[in-house]
């Protein structure tokens, strides 16, 4: 008899087990999404629970909602952070256009940004048209970052073209400087043959010479944010 009670106790266990494995509301979920509230080495605490990140989790934020998860032994780790409205898309920016002498206005031109971060890596372009009433300034041109760059980054290159209007289409470098970290440079080769690259300034707008009214500049930058 009570060999017959000890199998089926075993028995309704094994039963409550399996229904249960099957189950949320018995089991409990094995993953949540979370709000970091502080951010320690290597490590992020969601409210009560400290959670170890994932390498991947880069450039991370208190605010940041995050998908975290629970080992069998209690331990938690935070796998990163979920995709938000700006992770998703492009942002619109104006930049600031600047030099080192006088700095130009863009008049009935356009000039206009957009870029996209995550974590601290912020990819975005710049498109300017010279207009007829565009001052172009005296001096190197410099066009600002949508975010300061991380000073102790690397030197980042992307790339850059000027567009002569009926005319040539001239590619070049844009340089991001951790020295120099809310603006970007652009460099354009001369006309002379096997000559170094130079700043893109008022007065050297190309091999073409200055830029004038119509010719657009198109920058592509990346690089390291603070």
């Amino acid at each position: 008899m009570t060999s017959s009670i000890t199998d089926l106790a075993d028995a309704i266990r094994l039963q409550a087990v399996t229904a249960g494995a099957a189950e949320p509301a018995v089991r409990g979920a094995d993953w949540q999404t979370a709000t970091v509230t502080a951010i320690g080495s290597g490590a992020v605490d969601c409210g009560v629970i400290t959670a170890r990140c994932l390498d991947s989790y880069q450039g991370r934020a208190i605010g940041d909602r995050v998908v975290i998860a629970q080992s069998g032994n209690g331990n938690w780790i935070c796998l990163g952070r979920t995709a938000g409205a700006t992770e998703q898309e492009f942002v619109s920016y104006t930049p600031a256009w600047t030099a080192d002498g006088s700095n130009p206005s863009v008049g009935n031109g356009t000039l206009t940004g957009r870029y996209w971060r995550s974590g601290s890596n912020v990819t975005g372009t710049i498109n300017l048209t010279v207009g007829s009433s565009t001052n172009l300034g005296s001096g190197n041109y410099f066009w600002q970052l949508p975010t300061n760059a991380d000073p102790n980054g690397l030197i980042a290159i992307g790339s850059a073209q000027v567009l002569i209007a009926g005319g040539n289409r001239w590619p070049g470098q844009a340089v991001t400087s951790p020295s120099d970290t809310n603006r970007v440079g652009v460099y354009m080769p001369t006309a002379a043959a096997n000559s170094a690259i130079r700043r893109l300034s008022a007065a050297n707008g190309s091999p073409d010479g200055a830029l004038a009214t119509n010719a657009q500049v198109r920058i592509t930058f990346q690089y390291e944010a603070a």
